[in-house]
């Protein structure tokens, strides 16, 4: 068969693209009756009547200026949707968050420009008083922007210049959500493709070790001179050959360029390549994946207007992009963000609501004076914005959302000003004219609305403001020269001062890469500031609330261990699991927490049930193994429950409980009772009654309980385990010490400095040297969080270093290795160690808690976890359980 046959056997497509057809959407009639309606009322006259019922809420009196206000934004809002044909989007979304208020489902306050919306905060879709905080519908909508044309009586509206509304749900129910829309909407969803390019990091890392034959450490240092630009990594392009921006007037309008990394050329010039065939690369598809909250809407079923694939986990996926499927179907994006569920969880066990938390609380801005604790707070956890927040001190919220928005690459370069305007209430002023609008920022355009409230004073409407400030931020060129002519004819007709013309272009200019949405801002500000005042009024239920929802963290242990290091500060401790006292989940114990048994690693989801039906209660270590045979737990189950400590009331070493715990699991049903018989005479000594049972004892016909053919195949069978034992009981403290590290992400039992310090008395921990001056020489133990990052410095001395982060049971230090003694780290380890290993440290303390180490050395100790690890016991690093 030719190609032409083949294609003759399909039917031709043709799809026009003429918009997007919103999806017929119609109003459950109770919902109509509860809001006084009749059935045949219009979805505009429901939208209507839903924002009258969320106005008479906010209980203005009508001699109250805030009543005309509110009104007469409302008023335009939905004259504008109805007009642009958007009422029945604002309904689609109104029904997800609707269903998700019936379900008890959690959602968030609001995110993206849809948070300036009055009617969305009418309708309960935000939780943000968009006037309260200067909050601007244009920036949501625009009609002078969004388009729409009507063909043989059908509305389509022009996706690209579309409205989109954001929705925050919580993480661990969004599940449910698109469950909802795939029933209301039955064959008309899916979700939506995404394509991932190939880096430039990635390209010179695999190219040069597949091409060039080099190793993983010397790419890794290679692609560590491929520089940042506010936060963003530069392709191939700027460090090679460096870029140059507007060069003709760079000195006027100050701008920047990148400059070329002569080091990285130098590398490329040697392995050429290498270079050559990354620089084909760049910029191709490196694989597909999956957008992680848009969700797509059809009109039409989707097997008749959009191509569909399955993703690897078969859920139906859109096979054009998220560019594409938007020109013609809706988009719901629903998050989900387990912000949003820490703070309904704990509101949940307080029996507070959400909405009555004032976020203008002290005891928030109180907390944010000397912030030493982020974990748990919502954005503020992210290591830059922590250090922001920290510079900063934000007083009220406004000042959080300033600290967000400068968090970001571009706007970074802004913090020390804003810092010294909120502690010294100087404002950095660019004109007299533009002070009232730049003076909440300290003279800084940091916000998206800030630009257009400018252009709105010189005389523009919103609508065009909005126009402008696309036009600007998208760098459309020939548009922009337009609008600059524009601007000076509208100062000119207000008769305002010439140079405000200029001064207002140069800001648009100069914002368009770091100003940031205002409405987004402030709503996850505000998210931001309840985890804050949770937190911190209530920490015990905060951190409740993380410990129980690490279960569902790609890492859960890791997860543990950073809540670990917080809540002992907060005069709560994490108690051990104990079979006694623990329930299957974490959970209050006094004005503590108890560890949950379910969540030590090793307890599958599985084994959770089985687990529920472990008697509690034993009277002594053989009951314990029987029990848990009766309970269908397996070997490793009940070794994890050991080797976390939750039997230590009869465990003489853990090591020891474990290797008899695995002995007793070879014995025959009739080995098992004798050896009862026989416990406390040996004192429950299950090798040492086997031993007699072989030796000493015979049955009725005189020979030995346990025939010698039958403990030859014991032997065999337990020897791997005994080797084990025999191993790890060299160092028994510190097997335990791994094994609780391992298997809780905490330890209870002793601490690294205990187990190291006899034989190395000149050891202190990270606790003590974060309080010691800078210049102090340390010799410290830690384990290492995770693999070096290498790179070189961009002094002009072009040192070589390693960097790592390591910690002990109290603390984490950064510690960079450089040059000379980063290759006596690797001679003395056999290479760099790698993420989990033990090492002690020796350096420099300099400042902000770093370590410049003259020496790293990994410890020796090898534990053993498993069986396979009897099969190459040469390695120093120890295994995974």
């Amino acid at each position: 068969m030719n190609v032409t046959e083949f294609l003759d056997q399909f039917e031709s497509l043709n799809v026009p693209i003429l918009g997007v057809r919103l999806p017929e959407f119609a109003i459950v009639p109770k919902y109509k009756l509860d809001l006084g309606l009749k059935e045949e009322a219009s979805n505009y006259e429901f939208l209507r009547v839903l924002c009258l019922r969320g106005f008479h809420a906010m209980k203005f009196n009508k001699n109250d200026p805030k009543y005309k206000e509110y009104g007469d934004r409302v008023k335009h809002e939905l004259a504008n949707m109805n007009e642009l044909g958007f009422v029945d989007y604002m309904l689609m979304v109104w029904d997800v968050i609707n269903y998700c208020n019936e379900n008890q489902i959690p959602t968030g306050l609001g995110r993206g420009s849809a948070a300036g919306s009055l009617v969305l905060y009418l309708i309960g879709v935000t939780k943000i008083d968009p006037i309260k905080y200067g909050l601007y519908f244009e920036r949501f909508i625009s009609k002078a922007r969004a388009k729409k044309q009507i063909i043989d009586g059908i509305t389509y509206l022009d996706g690209s210049l579309m409205c989109d509304v954001d929705m925050d749900i919580c993480y661990y129910n969004r599940q449910k959500v698109l469950s909802y829309l795939e029933t209301k909407f039955g064959g008309k969803t899916s979700k939506i493709l995404t394509f991932n390019t190939l880096s430039a990091k990635l390209l010179i890392k695999e190219v040069g070790k597949i091409v060039g034959n080099k190793t993983e450490e010397e790419m890794t240092r290679v692609t560590g001179m491929i520089p940042k630009l506010h936060g963003i990594v530069q392709g191939l392009d700027e460090t090679y050959y460096g870029i140059e921006h507007n060069p003709e007037d760079q000195n006027k309008n100050g701008k920047w360029k990148i400059e070329p990394v002569q080091e990285f050329i130098e590398w490329c010039k040697a392995n050429p390549l290498v270079f050559e065939i990354a620089y084909k690369l760049k910029d191709l598809n490196k694989n597909k994946g999956v957008h992680p909250s848009g969700i797509l809407i059809s009109f039409d079923p989707l097997e008749t207007s959009c191509p569909t694939e399955l993703s690897s986990d078969k859920d139906i996926v859109s096979s054009y992009d998220m560019n594409w499927v938007s020109l013609f179907t809706v988009k719901l994006d629903a998050l989900g963000l387990r912000g949003v569920s820490v703070v309904d969880d704990v509101c949940k066990k307080l029996k507070i609501n959400m909405m009555d938390i004032d976020l203008e609380n002290p005891s928030i801005y109180r907390a944010l004076q000397d912030l030493k604790y982020p974990h748990g707070l919502f954005q503020i956890e992210a290591d830059l914005a922590c250090k922001f927040a920290q510079k900063v001190k934000p007083r009220n919220l406004n000042e959080l959302s300033a600290v967000l928005a400068l968090a970001r690459p571009g706007a970074m370069q802004f913090i020390d000003k804003f810092a010294t305007f909120t502690t010294t209430g100087v404002v950095d002023t660019i004109h007299p004219f533009f002070e009232d609008i730049l003076s909440e920022t300290g003279g800084v355009c940091l916000y998206q609305e800030q630009m257009m409230k400018m252009a709105h004073k010189i005389g523009f409407t919103l609508d065009e403001a909005e126009i402008l400030r696309r036009i600007v931020g998208k760098k459309k060129i020939e548009e922009a020269k337009a609008w600059q002519e524009k601007i000076k004819q509208k100062v000119a007709e207000n008769k305002l001062d010439p140079s405000i013309s200029d001064i207002l272009w140069k800001i648009l200019e100069d914002s368009a890469s770091y100003s940031f949405n205002k409405s987004h801002s402030v709503a996850y500000a505000a998210l931001s500031a309840l985890t804050v005042y949770l937190k911190f009024n209530y920490p015990q239920e905060f951190y409740l609330s993380l410990l129980r929802m690490t279960r569902n963290e790609p890492d859960p242990i890791r997860e543990i261990a950073k809540i670990h290091k917080e809540m002992h500060n907060f005069g709560i401790e994490l108690l051990p699991p104990s079979l006694v006292l623990s329930n299957m989940d974490f959970d209050i114990e006094g004005k503590n927490i108890r560890f949950g048994l379910s969540s030590i690693k090793g307890i599958s989801e599985k084994t959770i049930e089985k687990l529920r039906d472990f008697q509690r209660a034993h009277s002594d270590k053989f009951d314990v193994f029987e029990s848990a045979k009766q309970a269908g737990l397996n070997i490793g189950a009940l070794s994890a429950l050991i080797q976390a400590g939750c039997l230590d009331k009869f465990a003489k070493t853990r090591t020891l409980l474990v290797y008899e715990a695995q002995l007793w699991n070879k014995l025959k049903p009739k080995e098992k009772q004798q050896a009862r018989v026989l416990a406390e005479k040996y004192n429950f000594s299950i090798a040492k009654i086997v031993k007699v049972m072989h030796s000493e004892l015979k049955d009725e016909k005189s020979k030995p309980l346990i025939k010698e053919s039958r403990m030859e195949t014991l032997k065999k069978n337990t020897a791997p385990y005994k080797a084990i034992y025999e191993q790890n009981s060299i160092a028994e403290l510190f097997a335990n010490w791994w094994y609780e590290k391992r298997l809780l992400g905490y330890v209870t039992c002793t601490t690294l400095l205990d187990i190291f310090s006899s034989k190395k008395p000149s050891l202190v921990s990270i606790g003590e040297i974060l309080n010691m001056p800078d210049g102090r020489y340390v010799d410290f133990v830690g384990f290492i969080e995770e693999d070096a990052q290498l790179g070189t410095s961009r002094t002009a001395k072009k040192s070589r270093y390693a960097k790592y982060m390591i910690s002990d049971e109290g603390g984490t230090l950064k510690v960079m290795i450089f040059n000379d003694s980063l290759d006596q780290c690797r001679l003395l380890n056999g290479g760099l160690p790698k993420a989990e290993a033990i090492v002690i440290v020796k350096g420099v303390r300099k400042s902000d808690d770093t370590i410049f180490a003259n020496e790293i050395a990994c410890q020796q100790n090898q534990i053993y976890t498993k069986l396979s690890d009897l099969k190459d016991d040469t390695k120093d690093d120890p295994k995974d359980t």
